[in-house]
């Protein structure tokens, strides 16, 4: 008997101490949010999204490099800010340094509220008799708040189909909470 008792005590031990999707408990899953915020989307949101990106993309590649900046956000834990000074002038520095000759998008996809991709390719030298066009890659993550798009820059810390499947969130772990904006108090 106390045999059983002990079998019994560790088999609860192993179950509880196992792994946990939300979704079996009644929390909304990656898979769920997304599912849900897709279906969401109509024809004019992915026309307003990829028109905003090609703006930025058209404003780097006309030299009007400030006013294409201007035009991004920073998303930091699901809040959404205007970029610091010094954020700013990185990517002024960063486009100014290596300018949008001509861009090409990649893909887009929409997953959540805080986490898209829109990928682009743009050329900073173009091709010459002995070398390859140079290129580099922008990835930008739209924001979806209060049915407005904001711009932001994928970092290396956000999810994306770009990254292997393995790095990927996994669809089963708990969806992510809602964007908000930064908005001082009333």
């Amino acid at each position: 008997m106390k045999n059983l008792f002990i079998l019994l005590a560790a088999f609860a031990v192993l179950v509880s101490c196992g792994p946990k999707y939300s979704g079996s408990n009644g929390q909304k899953t990656q898979k769920d949010a997304e599912k849900e915020f897709v279906s969401s989307l109509s024809d004019s949101d992915e026309q307003a999204v990829l028109a905003l990106a090609d703006e930025c993309m058209g404003k780097l590649q006309a030299g009007q490099v400030d006013e294409a900046v201007d035009m991004i956000y920073v998303l930091y834990n699901d809040v959404l800010y205007r970029k610091s000074d010094t954020y700013t002038a990185q990517l002024v520095s960063r486009f100014k340094m290596f300018p949008v000759r001509s861009f090409e998008r990649v893909y887009y996809a929409f997953s959540t509220e805080g986490n898209n991709d829109i990928s682009y390719t743009y050329i900073i030298s173009p091709a010459t008799s002995t070398e390859s066009a140079q290129t580099m890659k922008v990835m930008f993550n739209p924001v979806f708040i209060d049915g407005h798009w904001y711009l932001t820059l994928k970092d290396a810390g956000q999810s994306s189909r770009d990254l292997p499947v393995e790095k990927q969130i996994h669809e089963l772990a708990p969806a992510p909470g809602a964007p908000r904006l930064n908005k001082r108090p009333e």
